[in-house]
């Protein structure tokens, strides 16, 4: 009998049992590098996280210090950052109060005052602190260094860019920011033994990006320049921060704090509606607005807060004068308040605008001078100053925060 010379141990066999060992080591390999790459991103992605919930909690934590405060008139301001100095000592943790380059409508960065705001210290998963920046007509600061008008159409003085210069975001009232590890030239070595906590110093060059101007995104760097600590904006005009992925000379992080966010809750408080009608009820306010001269583009331009009742009232008028337009009727008529009409003949009409709609835009001086932008229906129809092209006015007597565009409206006998 033949014998094949495939029987077992041959070297045909022998050879193909170690390209199956070795197919299985490849495949096996291949297995190996997939998995590590898997267990690399989840790794990345974990840290990620982990930076946003830090930021999101910071965030969260600044929205409810600033729509929860006693007064109405001092709702919405933002705490300055910590500087790293607390009654004139080293320290952190504390929001920075007044200092000597502190000044109207000047923005300011330093790290996430986490004492002041009691959430304890909020770092990124690099281990670092947070820094924040807050706009300059938010901060909340002393009455001379206050924003001279604060209300639901102020804009923030922070935008945020692409690698390209593309905006991301406009106008926001704060950033926070997870600084990440240190690149380029930067130095986080440790300023003052009494920072136990987060370590460290406070030159915002040191942890916002790019140390070296001359890798610069689109021309930005994410600090203010040729300030101590490189911390307060030279002007009140807006600053762009640089916001990338995967690039060698930034890893700054960033959680936007909008306008809305803090509007949002804030006119939900009963107080704050309680306020406008305080305002366009009081009697000696009225009587000023049936007697002065109606004139400017909103009727209001002789209006003077002054002539309200009470500290509160006169505050809220300085900030929120903005929204009031006074005109006087053809002849004196009936108008529509609450979907009937007045019980009394008015000879003048007061609006009081509701919040900015999709389509209406008060940015700028021109934006602000439109009726359009502030008033919708028959309202916008019928309003001229110093008369009025008709009687046909309407709208409701008290804020609802569910419809905030709609407008308040008074007769003025």
């Amino acid at each position: 009998m033949c014998k094949s010379n495939d029987t077992v141990g041959s070297p045909y066999q022998q050879r193909g049992v170690a390209l199956l060992a070795l197919l299985t080591l490849l495949s096996l390999f291949g297995l190996y590098l997939f998995v590590g790459q898997l267990s690399a991103t989840q790794f990345q992605l974990a840290r990620e996280e982990k930076s946003a919930a830090a930021l999101a909690e910071a965030r969260q934590a600044l929205v409810d210090e600033a729509v929860t405060r006693v007064s109405i008139n001092d709702a919405g301001y933002l705490r300055l950052p910590d500087l790293g100095v607390n009654v004139g000592a080293p320290a952190e943790g504390y929001a920075s109060g007044t200092f000597a380059e502190d000044g109207k409508d000047l923005s300011v960065i330093g790290k996430f005052p986490w004492k002041t705001l009691d959430t304890g210290p909020l770092r990124d998963s690099t281990g670092q602190c947070l820094w924040y920046v807050v706009s300059g007509r938010f901060k909340k600061d002393t009455d001379l260094l206050k924003t001279d008008v604060f209300n639901w159409d102020t804009l923030g003085q922070i935008d945020v860019i692409n690698a390209n210069g593309a905006f991301l975001a406009v106008n926001l009232a704060a950033l926070l920011v997870s600084p990440g590890p240190a690149l380029d030239g930067q130095s986080r070595a440790l300023a003052d033994a009494a920072y136990t906590e987060c370590g460290g110093n406070y030159d915002a060059r040191n942890y916002l990006d790019a140390f070296n101007g001359t890798n610069a995104l689109a021309g930005q760097v994410n600090y203010y320049t040729d300030s101590t600590n490189n911390r307060v904006a030279s002007d009140s005009n807006n600053k762009q921060f640089v916001m990338v992925v995967n690039y060698p000379h930034y890893n700054d992080r960033f959680t936007f704090l909008s306008v809305g966010q803090i509007f949002d809750p804030l006119i939900r408080r009963r107080d704050f509606r309680d306020a406008i009608g305080n305002l366009l009820d009081d009697a000696t306010f009225r009587a000023h607005l049936q007697t002065i001269v109606v004139a400017g583009n909103k009727g209001t331009d002789n209006l003077l807060c002054t002539s309200a009742t009470g500290a509160d009232n006169r505050e809220f008028c300085k900030n929120w004068k903005e929204m009031l337009f006074l005109a006087q009727l053809p002849s004196p008529s009936r108008i529509t308040i609450d979907g009937g009409l007045s019980s009394d003949v008015c000879n003048r009409v007061l609006i009081f605008a509701g919040r900015r709609t999709a389509g209406q835009s008060r940015s700028t001086s021109t934006d602000k001078a439109n009726r359009a932008n502030y008033l919708e229906g028959v309202n916008a129809t019928s309003f001229n100053v110093p008369t009025a092209s008709a009687s046909d006015f309407a709208g409701a007597s008290v804020f609802n925060w569910r419809t905030p565009a709609t407008d308040l409206v008074r007769c003025l006998p």
